[in-house]
């Protein structure tokens, strides 16, 4: 429980901080032009494009799942110590 509580806040921090939120902004600004700018024939280059999106976008989840996580272990150890 000690340890979703603590995942939770330093995911909470992470998500909260500029440097980390302006990088994944601007790799999504990036990604989104690669898409957009590849010619008719570069399906290659659409895919790859698309599963780095689909990495961005699963660890912003996952990081917000240790935040939800967190915050429900918190719950539950002040009702155990009550």
């Amino acid at each position: 429980m000690k340890r979703k509580i603590d995942l939770g806040n330093r995911a909470e921090q992470l998500l909260g901080d500029d440097t980390l939120m302006t990088a994944f902004n601007e790799l999504e600004m990036q990604y989104t032009n690669n898409w957009k700018t590849s010619k008719v024939d570069e399906s290659a280059k659409r895919e790859q494009v698309y599963m780095s999106l689909r990495v961005l976008d699963d660890l912003k989840t996952k990081l917000q799942v240790f935040i939800d996580d967190g915050k429900i272990a918190k719950k539950q150890l002040q009702k155990m110590n009550t």
